[in-house]
């Protein structure tokens, strides 16, 4: 019968643990949210800056067609991915029809590898 070796068997459990709070640590990045901004379209966005009610067809466009979409915290300047929370859907289907329009969206805030993202719970058009 082998004898267990105690350094190994504790070494084991600190990288055990270190996994498991890397795994965990986004759960505590969750927070909820209420952003003013403009809805992006984050293709034309990201790749060539385009914003504001100039772009708003094009962005409509994109967003029917199903890509990205995005917000622009008017705050803090930051772009927040618009994610659909599947038991609220209609909720994100309300907010991407606002393209290059400055709406309110509520949700929890979820960071994840460096991408900064709003679930989309609730969404009111400024007016």
């Amino acid at each position: 019968m082998k004898t267990i070796n105690m350094r190994n068997v504790k070494l084991s459990g600190f990288l055990l643990a270190g996994m498991l709070f890397s795994f965990s640590a986004d759960s505590f990045a969750q927070s909820t949210k209420t952003i003013k901004g403009e809805v992006l379209d984050l293709s034309c966005y990201m790749t060539g800056g385009a914003s504001g009610k100039g772009h708003k067809g094009c962005a409509q466009g994109c967003l029917d067609k199903g890509l990205p979409a995005g917000i622009l915290n008017k705050a803090d300047g930051k772009v927040y991915l618009l994610v659909e929370d599947h038991k609220k859907a209609d909720a994100y289907k309300k907010a991407i029809q606002h393209a290059a329009e400055n709406i309110e969206i509520t949700g929890k805030v979820i960071s994840k590898n460096g991408v900064q993202s709003l679930v989309v719970e609730e969404v009111k058009a400024e007016g």
